[in-house]
């Protein structure tokens, strides 16, 4: 049987607090009493962050900021506050907003994740395993975020330690006895998941310990949670759909250009603010872009130019930036311009 117990007695979290005290302390308090083995202990990543001092510049504008904390943008948006990107954190998942965070923080702070939450957990581990006379046991450091096409947000495993990371069950035969073929559970995020059914921002609950979890999920040498997160050959989403035609277009996401050329905003748009961004798109990384002109309104456009060659790459690539924007165009040549009717996909 599998008990989770939150741990309500650690205090606010201040830089350079012993963290492993605290938690060992709430531990003797609680209903747990002892951290006890095979236990693992599942420490929100935001007090962790909070004793090492993680804290972004508030000379730094947000939009910024997350930049700073991300190896690449993914997907970005404007809303009604600024820039909201989808990023590869430097802590490792990819996650809105380099999962910067000022909840529970006072207004004026702005909380980073360690780049290396799983050397964190280990270092949280043997600090724990000092007070706790034994080290048997596993650490979490879990975060929250949403997840593609799901609503809502969950608890997920942003670094471990002692923890075996995936049970692979691939060709173990299922309970008819057919062999599973791509079955590979996810044994960190669900335990971070679980333990945040007792944890929670409302209640203050920043730790909580999972205990009696199958011996066999904790090992000392197991691998991080950096081994979770889908990168290269594996990653079939590194972009998203206005971003990877704009950056096949010479506008990467997050750039300078992609601040000049205009970004998608999640608000109603209306088709001419979608066709003069597409436009940008299609022109400011060609040099011979400032050659062409696009004139016209709502679905009817027309592109021009004195040379036939530009024209035509220019109309190429005019047309590619609309399939971007989610319109479908009509290419008709003519002497001089090309004209440019304006559908919007029946899907």
């Amino acid at each position: 049987m599998i008990t989770i117990l939150p741990l309500a007695g650690v205090p606010e979290v201040r830089a350079g607090d012993d963290l492993a005290t605290l938690v060992h302390e709430a531990v003797a308090q609680s209903r747990a009493t002892r951290i006890e083995p095979g236990d693992v202990v599942v420490v929100t990543s935001k007090v962790v962050s909070k004793a090492l001092g993680l804290l972004g510049s508030n000379d730094v504008e947000r939009a910024d900021l997350v930049l700073q904390e991300s190896q690449r943008v993914v997907a970005e948006r404007t809303t009604s506050t600024g820039f909201t990107r989808v990023v590869e954190a430097k802590a490792g998942p990819v996650m809105a907003g380099a999962g910067i965070d000022s909840s529970n923080a006072d207004d004026d702070v702005r909380l980073l994740l360690p780049h290396e939450p799983d050397a964190e957990a280990a270092s949280l581990h043997g600090r724990l395993a000092d007070v706790a006379g034994h080290a048997d046991f596993a650490v979490v450091l879990s975060d929250t975020s949403g997840r593609a096409w799901r609503s809502g947000l969950t608890d997920f495993a942003l670094g471990t330690h002692g923890l075996t990371p995936l049970e692979d069950l691939r060709g173990l035969a299922d309970t008819h006895g057919h062999d599973l073929a791509v079955t590979v559970r996810n044994i960190a995020d669900e335990v971070a998941a679980a333990a945040d059914l007792v944890k929670g921002k409302l209640d203050r609950v920043p730790v909580a310990v999972v205990r009696g979890l199958d011996r066999r999920f904790l090992h000392s040498d197991a691998d991080g949670s950096r081994t979770l997160v889908r990168s290269g050959p594996t990653d079939w989403f590194a972009l998203g759909r206005a971003e990877a035609v704009r950056d096949a277009l010479g506008v990467p996401a997050g750039s300078a250009m992609s601040v000049e050329v205009g970004i998608e905003s999640v608000h109603p748009e209306t088709v001419t603010d979608r066709v003069r961004r597409a436009w940008s798109a299609a022109v400011l990384p060609d040099p011979a872009g400032e050659d062409a002109a696009l004139d016209g309104a709502d679905e009817e456009w027309s592109v021009t130019c004195a040379d036939p060659y530009v024209l035509g790459r220019i109309a190429a690539r005019f047309e590619v930036a609309l399939a971007g924007e989610r319109l479908v165009a009509e290419l008709t040549p003519n002497p001089g311009s090309v004209r440019v009717g304006i559908a919007q996909p029946r899907h």
